[in-house]
């Protein structure tokens, strides 16, 4: 990833993306932590329990920062549905348009100058962009969005709504929590087994600890299992709960903590 600083505010992108003019990709981190806020200092989530109007200001810097006009985030459950951000979509007042965001894990879009981002603290934030016909995504996948195949479910709805192929598309893969720090029970190990992945690739077993999931080989396979050439993917490798000081991490903070952003702008 590639650092970015703009009158005091900082962020990430992508390098495989940098190279092409016309998509703009942003990790947002927390710009500085203060020692007993969980916030501090640039959450993004909107439904942390943190002040609406700080973080609407947060998100207003980062667009203000990075020159973006319109950002979409949906509210994320865990699951696996995929949203078109469409025309008639950005249509729709602020009220209508979070109501079609509710419940949603992954959005896409092929309208220019709209950012679509997640928002995550130890879970996997990917990108995904189709070059040739002009469109995105930005995908949240947990444990349990993982195992239930969100990344192939994501690619499969850009090639129904796109054309997408999936050897043509680049694909990020951000900050999340690392293998050396996720450690699980029996059940998610079994979630994931049950699920078709490969148990030697994805599960690290430790004579004194409990399992450990690695959610990063998990997302590889998952794309190389769609025939996304690997060597198009760039995977940051960046574990979120190590650096919880760079990036908000919600097994090192707390589920009452703040949240950063990872989004794809077609421009």
């Amino acid at each position: 990833m590639v650092w970015h600083e703009d009158n005091g505010f900082g962020w990430y992108s992508f390098a495989l993306f940098d190279a092409m003019p016309e998509v703009r990709t942003f990790v947002t981190t927390r710009n500085g932590a203060v020692e007993g806020d969980v916030y501090s200092s640039s959450n993004m989530g909107l439904h942390t329990g943190d002040d609406p109007a700080r973080v609407a200001a947060n998100r207003q810097r980062l667009c203000l920062s990075l020159g973006l006009d319109k950002l979409i985030t949906p509210r994320q459950i865990h699951g696996t549905e995929v949203f078109p951000v469409t025309a008639d979509f950005l249509a729709l007042d602020p009220e209508n348009q979070t109501v079609c965001l509710d419940g949603k894990d992954a959005v896409m879009t092929d309208c220019p100058g709209v950012a679509i981002a997640v928002s995550t603290a130890d879970c996997v934030p990917l990108l995904f962009y189709d070059r040739e016909h002009r469109a995105c995504a930005a995908v949240h996948a947990g444990w349990r969005g993982m195992a239930a195949h969100i990344i192939r479910l994501t690619v499969g709805a850009m090639t129904a709504r796109y054309g997408t192929e999936s050897a043509s598309l680049l694909v990020a893969v951000g900050p999340s929590i690392g293998p050396g720090c996720f450690e699980v029970g029996d059940e998610v190990v079994q979630a994931f087994v049950s699920a078709g992945f490969d148990e030697a690739a994805v599960v690290r077993r430790y004579p004194s600890a409990r399992p450990h999931i690695d959610l990063w080989a998990a997302a590889v396979e998952e794309l190389l299992a769609c025939g996304v050439d690997l060597t198009h993917v760039e995977v940051a490798g960046i574990c979120t709960m190590t650096h919880c000081g760079e990036f908000f991490s919600a097994r090192a903070l707390g589920l009452h903590s703040g949240r950063f952003l990872t989004g794809i702008s077609l421009l």
